[in-house]
């Protein structure tokens, strides 16, 4: 179904934007579609209004022919032929207590974007929401690999992209330059290649990878 969601917004894509874009906000919306419970703009760390825009302006026709009082989930899942049922309302997600820290990593991917412009704004919004999950971001994200994340941040964040010479992971790498930010030193390694820790911050990011990672944890 996820595959389905992804397939229908790209369909009818607005075919005048960047297809790298749309491609990125179809995989990280239909992933986020899947989640049985929680508001999807919220797990995209976007407000409804501006979830709406994103569609306007990427997606007009699943916008065009959508009611703004259905659910977004709903709605994408009879679209792909599937059916949900809703169970977007009630409490918040833990991450509606992480504001600040959300607020924090956009603030450090706007800092070093390419260009001043909505989908640029959007594209933080939705890694600083994905940096509060569990695995590595770019399956958080719902992307295919760490290479669409990479792409993605090189295209609209180059001044951290480049400033990731070690390749560290992405997750990892933001919340370092957080540390660095506030003067904060988590790690007693005088450096990253003697650190106990390496593998977990330069490790490989395939899925495969992570299991076993976790497994040896």
């Amino acid at each position: 179904m996820k595959t389905a969601i992804y397939d229908i917004l790209m369909s009818g894509r607005n075919p005048d934007e960047a297809f790298s874009d749309a491609r990125f906000f179809a995989l990280c919306i239909s992933h986020r579609a899947m989640a049985p419970k929680g508001n999807i703009s919220m797990a995209l760390g976007l407000e409804i209004r501006q979830l709406s825009h994103l569609f306007s302006r990427y997606f007009p026709r699943i916008e065009a022919s959508r009611s703004t009082a259905q659910c977004t989930k709903v709605y994408l899942h009879n679209a792909a032929g599937g059916t949900f049922l809703c169970q977007c309302l009630g409490k918040e997600n833990k991450g509606s207590m992480r504001n600040e820290e959300t607020g924090d990593l956009v603030k450090l991917l706007l800092d070093h974007r390419a260009s001043v412009n909505q989908a640029t704004e959007w594209v933080a919004a939705i890694l600083a929401a994905g940096c509060l999950g569990d695995d590595h971001l770019w399956q958080d994200l719902g992307l295919t690999n760490r290479e669409d994340l990479s792409d993605i941040i090189k295209h609209h964040f180059p001044g951290l992209y480049f400033k990731n010479t070690g390749n560290m992971k992405w997750k990892k790498f933001f919340y370092k330059q957080l540390c660095d930010q506030a003067e904060v030193r988590l790690c007693q390694a005088p450096s990253c290649n003697v650190c106990n820790d390496y593998a977990q911050c330069f490790g490989p990011e395939d899925a495969s990878g992570w299991n076993l990672l976790a497994a040896q944890g």
